[in-house]
């Protein structure tokens, strides 16, 4: 496969490996040259582009109606409060420790099989279950379970992207795509149907995400099984090492305030546009334009990586987050409103690129599902817990103002991400990583 262009100034430690050959530093199978390793790079890519298509599915039926279904069935906002901010704790837990887990095995697919297992069981009981209890147990469960193999996807699509040389973002982009199918096809099914359809449609979609991972290859018969614990221990240890290196823990925070940045826009950015005066199919037409801006640049995904690289992503989605919510707080015209949507691919799209490109140069291979996981956990969980926590009040006080948080997080975000680019040069962050073992996805 041809270097790319530009690629090895960002990236210094990166190398294909000549068709045919082993790569020393992650070896896969041995493969063919020419048409088949396509075909074979291309098999891989499709999995792995239905695997994110399945889990975009779950997200885009979860996010805007589950809410809905379950005020339906009948619990309290209170309660339907207190389910949400309990599996994003139990997320919290389960993901780092399914990244640990995953790492020690070497087998993310095993780790990911159980977590989708978990997952449908919840969502196809919530089809049946009457009891609030019942209901609240089944949906904690399954949706922490979705949130912990979410991070343990991304690692698996990122580094099989480096090893076979196909496009991470091309596969990326149907989670973003399977979102927002799933927001019009669930949109119209409860509408024609009732919100009681949106419990059968997330038990479909974990069943597509179980099937999907099915699908992915499974470690070869040569695969280690040796004991799990000894392995544990020396992963366990290793991630404390990890999270004890001041450039990781800079990455972790200039991550975490500026995705949390969004955390206004996630929970009252259609609520105040009501209160502007914005009728319901005026938001459901902008609202998608954020996300259709992510896809753009998801598809641009390796040249938008040979222009920057990971650090100088995440400086880039900082500082796009500062503009952005400064011209939201001052309620401008709609315009204005739109160019802000169309900005979502840097504050969002851009980072995560940074994020999880900086994960699969800077830590090791037999980290890399630890790594994700903290940085989904830190970033998705805690930070945009607080970040909502905080934006509430402010808007009770302030209004739309309360944008200019978000602004203040971006900006943050920024001098973080400088600080990221000097401590960091493309180098492994553990002193002396090399692995031994045959990585496994």
């Amino acid at each position: 496969m041809p270097q790319f262009p530009g690629w090895s100034r960002f990236f210094p430690e990166n190398r294909f490996p000549p068709l045919g050959k082993r790569s020393k530093e992650a070896p896969g199978p041995l493969l063919p040259g020419g048409s088949r390793r396509k075909a074979f790079v291309k098999n891989i890519s499709t999995r792995l582009g239905f695997s994110q298509a399945s889990s975009g599915m779950t997200a885009g039926v979860f996010l805007p109606f589950f809410g809905a279904w379950l005020a339906w069935r009948g619990l309290p906002a209170d309660r339907i409060g207190l389910l949400l901010s309990l599996s994003l704790l139990l997320r919290a837990l389960a993901g780092p420790i399914g990244g640990v887990v995953a790492d020690a095995r070497n087998d993310r697919r095993a780790v990911m099989l159980v977590l989708y297992w978990i997952m449908f069981a919840g969502f196809a009981a919530l089809c049946v279950v009457t009891a609030p209890a019942a209901i609240f147990f089944t949906a904690v469960i399954a949706y922490a379970a979705y949130g912990a193999a979410t991070p343990l996807l991304e690692s698996v699509c990122v580094r099989l992207s480096e090893r076979y040389g196909f496009d991470y973002g091309r596969v990326r982009i149907w989670a973003s795509t399977a979102f927002v199918a799933m927001n019009v096809a669930g949109g119209i099914t409860t509408r024609w149907f009732g919100i009681g359809t949106a419990a059968p449609w997330l038990a479909a979609a974990a069943g597509l995400c179980v099937t999907s991972t099915l699908m992915l290859p499974a470690p070869p018969a040569a695969h280690p099984r040796g004991t799990l614990m000894p392995r544990l221990k020396a992963t366990l240890a290793e991630a404390h090492e990890l999270v004890r290196s001041p450039v990781f823990l800079v990455f972790l925070a200039a991550s975490s305030f500026e995705q949390a940045s969004h955390a206004f826009y996630y929970a009252y950015g259609g609520l105040h546009w009501r209160a502007l005066g914005y009728s319901s199919l005026l938001i459901g037409v902008i609202w998608p334009l954020g996300v259709l801006a992510e896809i753009t640049l998801f598809s641009q995904a390796l040249r938008v990586l040979r222009a920057f690289g990971p650090s100088k992503l995440v400086f880039l989605g900082a500082f796009v987050c500062l503009v952005r919510w400064t011209i939201l707080a001052f309620d401008p015209p709609l315009p204005l409103v739109i160019l802000a949507q169309f900005l979502h691919g840097g504050t969002f799209a851009a980072a995560h690129l940074g994020a999880v490109f900086f994960v699969l140069r800077a830590v090791p291979p037999r980290l890399a599902a630890t790594a994700q996981s903290l940085y989904f956990v830190a970033s998705q969980g805690v930070m945009m817990g607080l970040a909502t926590l905080a934006a509430g009040s402010v808007y009770t006080a302030l209004g739309g103002r309360a944008y200019l948080l978000m602004s203040v997080l971006g900006a943050v975000a920024m001098g973080l991400a400088l600080v990221l680019s000097r401590l960091w040069h493309g180098e492994r962050i553990l002193a002396g990583a090399h692995d031994e073992r045959v990585d496994t996805i």
